[in-house]
């Protein structure tokens, strides 16, 4: 049957070793062999690029070892080359989080959100004016990343990061390059609250103000302004 085929070729190509029962049912076992090392190491290749300088922190064998963890565990889901960092990402930093020195797992965090947003689709279309009293509308590409190491920093040291409070919001630039702003406490809140998008600018703005305790005023509205132009592209709902 199709299903019997399409499940020995997954075990063929992800498995920690192709079994001798799989490779003769599928035929060929020379060049199914040659297609499993082509599948690996493209695979390989692409999570490489994604997560440099976490593979550079862990080690050639242990990134290796956790890319074949995972295609052990079942390989990839997506159809598309480009997802593929990240669903590695989702068991490879649990791993690495029990595993290593705890910097490693901010690190492939902030590797794979700058991943993510050069690869994210384009920003919405379909949106209304800026205006306080709706909604906002912001950019498709950007995170924000609450971390413990301050990773962005570069190169990443011999001895690795110390411990470090730090707010990140990662974005595509005009460039289409992922670029890196750092952001304090209430700037992160905001833009967390302008992603979920369940109220209003004025609402979010009022009630993060009040939750630091900070008052709106000149100064206060002036770096507002700023972090609106940069991230939020208008609004979207009825005024309120």
């Amino acid at each position: 049957m199709l299903s019997d085929r399409a499940k020995a070729m997954q075990r063929v190509c992800f498995g920690t070793e192709p079994s001798e029962a799989d490779l003769a049912f599928l035929g060929s076992r020379e060049r199914w062999l040659v297609y499993r090392d082509l599948v690996r190491s493209r695979l390989m290749h692409v999570a490489s690029v994604a997560l440099r300088r976490t593979k550079s922190a862990v080690g050639d064998d242990t990134f290796g070892r956790t890319v074949d963890e995972w295609l052990g565990a079942g390989g990839p889901r997506t159809r598309y080359l480009r997802h593929v960092p990240n669903e590695l990402a989702e068991l490879a930093i649990s791993v690495w989080r029990a595993t290593e020195p705890p910097w490693v797992a901010d690190l492939a965090r902030y590797e794979i959100a700058t991943w993510e947003v050069r690869h994210a689709p384009p920003d919405p279309k379909s949106f209304d004016d800026l205006a306080f009293d709706r909604k906002p509308t912001v950019r498709s590409a950007m995170r924000v990343l609450r971390l413990s190491h301050p990773v962005h920093e570069t190169p990443t040291p011999e001895t690795g990061y110390d411990r470090e409070q730090t707010l990140l919001c990662v974005y595509r630039d005009q460039a289409h390059q992922a670029a890196t702003r750092k952001l304090n406490p209430l700037a992160a809140d905001l833009l967390e609250a302008w992603q979920k998008a369940d109220e209003t600018i004025a609402e979010s703005v009022e009630r993060i103000a009040a939750q630091h305790h900070t008052e709106i005023g000149p100064a206060f509205v002036e770096k507002l302004s700023a972090l609106i132009a940069e991230f939020v592209l208008g609004a979207h709902g009825p005024s309120r």
